[in-house]
């Protein structure tokens, strides 16, 4: 198994990104050697009804024989986001939901997102929060420069213990290890997953260094695709310094477990 946590489809205003449709997507990632895919519509960033792009997710992945899993993008300051969410998992069979305060206007620390996570928690659907999109440094004048930092989501990790929460573009803290363990070295936020594309990879042990400090089945595999190459993240596992049960539980199992997929 094969499970890709990271990956998008829909339109990207501010350059041509190739394999944004979801058949081309589906063909780019088994070519990859990938089974499966946790997906989230790039348009619900820019909607102003971000809910539409979830009604337009489902129908899009509904034709793929289970190869998708889908992720909702959801705003926590639009009101109807309760009617909205509750749809996405009842209805739309949505598996997850994403929230992007770079590209909504918020904070993490509002009181809507407390509420949001906290009901997401409740319909069992892990919340995933990008660090950021794109590399802000190349980004277009009109796109945001905002991104979110583990301190963030750490924050929002104590505030909702109850959820599952997913930091995608993550990069490793290596040389501040105190950021994820306490003195003690346990695990500043037990119910934190980070994905592993843009993990600084030194002969494979940073990524067994990660899995050390909070555990292995708190890493998931995901590529970014289609706005990354997807090699990067694939050799990355690969020569991740694991023994075999940890590789395959990074690789995709813990991916089915906290999605629900089996």
């Amino acid at each position: 198994m094969l499970f890709d946590i990271n990956t998008a489809t829909g339109h990207w205003p501010f350059r041509r990104v190739p394999n944004q449709g979801i058949p081309e997507l589906k063909r780019l990632l088994k070519s990859k050697g990938i089974t499966g895919a946790a997906v989230a519509n790039t348009n619900g960033l820019f909607y102003q009804n971000c809910h539409d792009a979830n009604i337009e997710l489902a129908k899009a992945i509904e034709r793929h024989g289970g190869f998708f899993a889908g992720i909702a993008v959801l705003n926590p300051r639009y009101p109807a986001w309760e009617r909205d969410l509750e749809t996405c998992a009842g209805k739309l069979g949505l598996k997850a939901l994403r929230l992007v305060p770079q590209y909504h206007n918020y904070r993490l620390d509002c009181p809507e997102v407390l509420a949001i996570v906290q009901k997401a928690a409740s319909l069992k659907l892990p919340v995933f929060i990008p660090h950021r999109i794109i590399d802000v440094r190349g980004r277009h004048w009109l796109d945001t420069e905002q991104t979110v930092n583990l301190h963030e989501v750490g924050a929002l990790c104590r505030a909702t213990p109850e959820a599952k929460v997913v930091f995608t573009e993550f990069f490793t803290v290596a040389d501040n290890p105190e950021e994820l363990v306490d003195k003690r070295g346990q695990a500043r936020y037990p119910n934190l997953y980070l994905e592993i594309s843009r993990f600084r990879s030194v002969m494979g042990q940073n990524i067994k260094r990660m899995a050390k400090l909070i555990g292995h089945e708190h890493l998931l595999f995901g590529s970014g695709a289609p706005f990354k190459e997807i090699t990067p993240a694939l050799l990355k596992l690969q020569h991740a310094a694991l023994g075999p049960r940890e590789k395959n539980a990074v690789a995709g199992q813990n991916a089915v477990r906290i999605l629900r997929l089996s």
